[in-house]
């Protein structure tokens, strides 16, 4: 054994070794692995300040493109005219380039912007951007950033087919991309392919609703929910009170007229609150005595935004409601009817039996007396 490790090595070396090596089996494994162990740490504290002194130099290399860059982005904000020529742009800092682009954009507004977009295209960075839309899912999603600020019609067709990626985050922010190039045109694509994207959550279908307006959202919306061939469209209905409240109020009197689902009821009663058509107060007041205690307190919510002086009767017996929110919500509307004085609200608390409807009223004058 000791022959086959020692091979090869030198005679005035072979000799101290061979006197040190044990005879005994167990020890020659527990030294060859204790051996073989530190050969091994050795590797790893060998790549570890390999790697240090790569991302060392790396940032020294990122700081001096900050540096250089710098200037030119100020100019952007500033006002000024920009430097012509511009600086050469290498290809390994492109990526850099359009990074530090994406986080500045996000800092400026109105003509700061376009000019950052002029620069952009005066370098010749929206092709590369074109370029990260075929690459991994972190480029594409600088690349649709970057698409996204520039906001130009011209990319649409590179971009929409990111719309029906699986993945999910490359998918929303195509749809974020589209919608600020053309709201109404995205709109009718993004609303009928989140019917079947379960991975799109709800806030984030309603902040893409949100940004794209509600001109751009209605139309595409109540189409969508017409349509029987959409699979999944109820989800949808979630998003109507991003819609234009006169054109979503049809569909939601039907809702109520129809005795719909309670969800549905209650996304329909906040289209009619946003609305306020006094015209809708029967139903109102017929879905202050649904089953269901949401129901009940969008309906309190929409009666308060249309409450005549003399609707106290109509609160008062929602403060015995089991549910504390339709409790508070009776509250609060008790408390801003027109004309009413604090006298008044101390008259009707003596008049309330139960004592978590008294809770609840009181709460609601001494938010008023602030």
């Amino acid at each position: 054994m000791r022959s086959e490790w020692l091979a090869g090595c030198p005679t005035w070396l072979c000799a101290p070794l061979l006197d040190l090596w044990p005879q005994d089996r167990m020890l020659q494994l527990a030294l060859q692995a204790a051996l073989a162990l530190s050969a091994l740490t050795l590797l790893v504290m060998l790549q570890v300040l390999l790697l240090g002194e790569l991302a060392r130099r790396r940032a020294a290399r990122r700081q001096q493109f900050n540096e250089r860059w710098r200037p030119l982005f100020a100019l952007c904000s500033l006002g000024e005219e920009l430097p012509d020529p511009l600086p050469a742009l290498p290809r390994r800092q492109r990526l850099w380039f359009l990074l530090q682009w994406n986080r500045t954009q996000l800092q400026l507004r109105g003509s700061a912007r376009e000019r950052m977009n002029r620069a952009l295209l005066a370098l010749g960075m929206d092709r590369h951007a074109l370029e990260l839309l075929r690459g991994r899912v972190r480029s594409k999603l600088i690349g649709l950033t970057c698409l996204r600020h520039l906001a130009d019609p011209a990319h649409w067709d590179a971009v929409q087919p990111l719309l029906f990626s699986r993945n999910a985050s490359v998918s929303l922010a195509s749809a974020y991309t589209l919608i600020a190039m053309q709201p109404a045109r995205a709109m009718q694509l993004i609303l009928p392919a989140a019917a079947a994207r379960t991975d799109w959550a709800l806030p984030r279908l309603a902040g893409l609703c949100q940004q794209a307006g509600e001109q751009a959202v209605t139309e595409p919306l109540l189409a969508a929910l017409a349509d029987p061939v959409i699979a999944g469209r109820e989800r949808l209905i979630a998003l109507l009170p991003h819609g234009e409240p006169r054109q979503a109020a049809p569909w939601a009197r039907a809702q109520l007229d129809e005795g719909a689902a309670a969800e549905h009821q209650q996304v329909a009663l906040r289209c009619l609150t946003e609305l306020g058509d006094p015209r809708d107060r029967p139903r109102l007041l017929l879905a202050l005595g649904h089953s269901d205690p949401d129901v009940r307190l969008h309906a309190l919510q929409a009666l308060g935004r249309q409450a005549r002086s003399d609707d106290a009767e109509l609160f008062l017996p929602l403060l015995a409601d089991q549910n504390w929110g339709v409790r508070q919500a009776a509250a609060d509307g008790l408390a801003r009817l027109p004309g009413t004085s604090l006298e008044r609200l101390q008259a009707l608390l003596a008049q309330v039996p139960d004592r978590y409807g008294q809770d609840a009223l009181r709460r609601a004058i001494a938010e008023v007396r602030r």
